[in-house]
């Protein structure tokens, strides 16, 4: 165990944080990250036209912590999912240089353990082959902790851990809708291994989708699935998995009408034809739901 704590602590990781409006939640990321037993060389905030209080709030971190640092993005974009998020992503990056081994994005409203990127760099020193990874994430509500699921090999984009080979080796973060789906895909083919990781646990201080609403944010699940191309046999099955959980049955139903609007609009796929063939091949091996 002292050998691999002495190769992490060598390492060099820098993280971006692409927020909008998000005062609400930075201050407990911002706390978690300074209390990391091993902190970030850089950590970029990306404010895209914020209108509260975050850049007071992190501008107060980063006179704090010099490691820390804050920009802001205004243009006239509306909040999206997908492309826009990428693109403030690459901007934090085009920031970080290259002096670093693993890149990290991570969203605002996340909680971290102090050990979170501790165990999050033991999972890559165990393991070469591993190119993308991501903590497990829980929500409290009046039922008590709640545990988010994905897939055995989706990692998490709002936990995202990229080594730097693995990174460079599919172009980067592509600008497109789904490009957290695009990305494991793409590793995948060329070797890596993609998984999340059961622990470290992460606090997400809001379910996955609430800030444009449960509903409206599966029904946009449902458009990236067709984006990428996922067979509609299994995106009906995952439908219908989805109709199991909060909001119950509605939330699958939106599901599929945003894949079946992407359809019927004719809307193209913006993966790359080898992409859409590699991931229809495994779902078609392993149809299961998630």
């Amino acid at each position: 165990m002292t050998s691999i704590m002495s190769n992490i602590g060598e390492l060099r990781h820098v993280v971006v944080t692409p927020s909008r409006n998000e005062s609400a939640f930075l201050p407990e990321l911002a706390e978690s990250m300074t209390k990391q037993s091993i902190v970030p060389s850089m950590w970029i905030v990306v404010l895209h036209n914020s209108e509260d209080e975050s850049r007071r709030i992190m501008d107060g971190y980063s006179k704090r912590f010099d490691w820390v640092s804050v920009i802001s993005v205004n243009d006239n974009s509306k909040r999206r999912r997908g492309g826009q998020i990428a693109s403030l992503v690459n901007k934090g990056l085009e920031l970080c240089g290259k002096d670093w081994d693993f890149f990290l994005k991570i969203d605002a409203d996340m909680v971290l353990p102090n050990d979170y990127f501790e165990q999050i760099f033991t999972e890559f020193n165990s393991s070469a082959e591993l190119g993308i990874t991501s903590g497990s994430c829980y929500t409290m509500d009046r039922g008590g902790k709640r545990t988010e699921k994905v897939s055995p090999d989706h990692t998490r984009g709002g936990l995202k851990t990229y080594r730097r080979q693995c990174l460079d080796e599919i172009g980067g973060i592509m600008e497109l809708d789904g490009w957290d789906g695009i990305d494991n895909i793409m590793a995948q083919m060329v070797g890596w291994e993609t998984k999340p990781v059961n622990r470290p646990e992460v606090l997400h201080q809001r379910t996955t989708g609430s800030h444009s609403g449960v509903v409206s944010g599966c029904f946009e699940s449902g458009r990236f699935a067709h984006s990428m191309g996922y067979y509609p046999l299994f995106m009906f099955a995952r439908s219908i998995h989805r109709m199991a959980r909060r909001p119950f049955i509605i939330g699958g139903i939106s599901m599929f009408m945003g894949y079946s609007y992407s359809i019927l609009s004719r809307q193209k796929k913006q993966t790359e034809p080898s992409v859409v063939a590699y991931l229809r091949k495994k779902k078609k091996n392993r149809l299961k739901p998630w």
